[in-house]
């Protein structure tokens, strides 16, 4: 065969191989049904500010919080925001008012919120991936 034969062989191959894989990956993707959302918000109110510890196992923050820009008290939707380091959640305080990112990759409904970036009212930016 011709060099020019095997090059077409070749490709065609790795097409066929990057189909079944992408095929495989994509089937894959839809039976997790997982879905990316984000969100980013002017005034994030902290309502709440808590933590569970299991001893020798791991240890969770959050905050809860809302749109304060929203003016409809009843349609008003709390956000339950997981924070990976401590020492960005031991300098948010309640009854306080953020520019806060937030995003999650989950099902449907079962959105698990986690900071992705905070800015307090004096402009300074706290983000953080430690625990």
């Amino acid at each position: 065969m011709t060099r020019n034969k095997k090059l077409f062989l070749l490709v065609i191959c790795l097409v066929v191989i990057g189909c079944v894989i992408g095929f495989f990956v994509n089937q894959q993707l839809k039976d997790n049904r997982l879905v990316y959302i984000s969100h980013t918000f002017g005034v994030f109110y902290v309502e709440e500010k808590d933590f569970y510890i299991e001893p020798g196992e791991y240890m969770e923050m959050w905050v809860i919080g809302y749109n304060d820009v929203e003016e409809d008290l009843e349609s008003r939707e709390e956000f339950k925001v997981y924070i990976k380091d401590a020492n960005v959640y031991n300098l948010i305080e309640t009854d306080q008012s953020y520019l806060i990112s937030i995003s999650s990759l989950s099902e449907p409904g079962q959105e698990r919120y986690y900071l992705n970036q905070i800015q307090t009212g004096n402009g300074e930016q706290l983000r953080g991936e430690g625990e």
